[in-house]
């Protein structure tokens, strides 16, 4: 009946007849109680005092010198969280209503009892007396607890308008910090363009030609921008593997090659691939440089995949591939260089290219046409970095004095390309001005 490790309950029985009292203690001989027994209210008390522990109290009513309201109403003094019972006999309902009102019993007993009752009873009550003892445990430990959080929450408030204030400007300025390392992630993925492309001067700004229209392509697609960003970054660079090649490989047309040649050449994707695999993040944008030279018919390289094995970005990548080389093997990427990779490109659907992705990019491709088409005829002038504004339309690339490549052509100048056209000039200046076309060249 009591919790593993605690004390026996203590139980009072109180009543004038010796005979009653010795008969409760052999009643409850067997059970998990200790019994202690008082032959008057006077001795009842003195056992209170002396037993702070008692949890249950039952006395019987007609007693002489103090009846069992009486000495139930002064032993709350005493023990106020003993439970207390009263016996009575059915003639003494009046005294049972007094014992609950006055004395603080929670029931009454009659007398004569039975047995099997009284003991049943006697543990319920015990056992109510331990939830009502734990739970005002419980009860306390709450209100101090919650006194406590009180104060802490008085002294939180105050830390967290402190420390919002601080998030605040940490926030602002890792947001400033997350820009500066996305221009810095943007401007070093360009920087090694731009070094691909010094290897390779068969083309010009090659690598961000084809970045666009697979972007703009993959946008049209309605591709997640995770997936955008990696196509992005794949096709800037996809060229990558190719540093690796020797300069005599490099320099022919495929039909050109030696088998030895052809397959030196056939494992620059792969090695793009494994030049970039240790970066955790450029997996997937791995993958899309290894297969940008597959073909829908399997034909291609390096792992002859077809159709829809091949990965959608790789796909993009290899119809931007073909577009720009064709359009710009003559150095001019001009309306008719456009126009000509236009019709070589369709020619290859469905054996090289996926038909379905190029009919997304066609309408970028058609717009190069046109506005190759308006540019050509436009006046050209070269134009001196300082006197550039912004508006004006590139109609060569810019390249610093060592050859870099810093802007290809057809761009359109804003504030931000002049000032770092003006930069670079300074630290490695142009062999020639800044050749520009449009009204804002003839303008100038």
């Amino acid at each position: 009946m009591s919790d593993a490790g605690t004390d026996i309950p203590k139980v009072l029985f109180v009543d004038d007849e010796e005979n009653i009292l010795k008969a409760l203690k052999r009643l409850f001989m067997d059970e998990d109680l200790e019994v202690l027994t008082a032959n008057s209210g006077a001795v009842g008390l003195e056992t209170l005092r002396q037993n702070p522990d008692i949890c249950l109290i039952v006395s019987d009513q007609r007693m002489p010198e103090m009846s069992g309201v009486e000495f139930l109403r002064n032993s709350r003094e005493l023990s106020p969280d003993a439970l207390r019972i009263v016996l009575t006999g059915y003639a003494d309902v009046q005294a049972a209503v007094d014992a609950i009102n006055k004395g603080g019993a929670y029931r009454y007993i009659s007398k004569p009892w039975k047995d099997e009752e009284l003991v049943q009873v006697i543990k319920d009550a015990v056992q109510r007396y331990f939830l009502i003892s734990e739970n005002a445990r419980l009860t306390e430990v709450v209100r101090k607890q919650n006194e406590e959080l009180k104060q802490w929450n008085t002294q939180l408030e105050a830390m967290v308008q402190e420390q919002t204030l601080n998030i605040q400007q940490q926030n602002s300025s890792l947001q400033k910090l997350n820009e500066q390392i996305g221009r810095n992630f943007r401007s070093s993925i360009s920087a090694f363009s731009n070094l691909i492309e010094m290897r390779d001067r068969s083309v010009s700004s090659h690598s961000k030609n084809v970045a666009s229209l697979a972007r703009q392509t993959a946008v049209a697609m309605s591709l997640p921008e995770e997936e955008v960003s990696n196509i992005l970054v794949a096709a800037l660079l996809h060229d990558i593997g190719k540093i690796s090649i020797p300069d005599a490989v490099l320099m022919k047309l495929p039909e050109q090659l030696a088998d030895y040649e052809r397959k030196e050449y056939e494992l620059h994707p792969v090695r793009g691939q494994v030049a970039i695999e240790a970066i955790e993040d450029f997996r997937e944008v791995g993958k899309y440089i290894r297969h940008h030279h597959e073909q829908i018919d399997g034909r291609g390289f390096p792992d002859g995949l077809r159709k829809n094995d091949i990965p959608a970005g790789s796909r993009i990548i290899a119809i931007a591939d073909a577009v720009d080389r064709t359009a710009n093997s003559m150095h001019a990427q001009t309306e008719n260089d456009y126009k000509r990779a236009l019709s070589e490109t369709e020619f290859y659907l469905d054996t090289k290219f996926d038909r379905a992705i190029f009919q997304f990019m066609r309408p970028f491709i058609v717009e190069k046409i046109q506005t190759r088409g308006m540019t050509e005829h436009a006046h050209e002038a070269e134009i001196h970095p300082r006197n550039l504004v912004p508006g004006m339309v590139l109609s060569r690339d810019v390249r610093s004095g060592t050859g870099l490549l810093l802007l290809a052509r057809g761009i359109v100048l804003d504030q931000k390309a002049i000032a770092g056209l003006r930069h670079y000039y300074e630290i490695d200046p142009f062999k020639t001005g800044v050749f520009v076309r449009g009204s804002a060249g003839r303008a100038a």
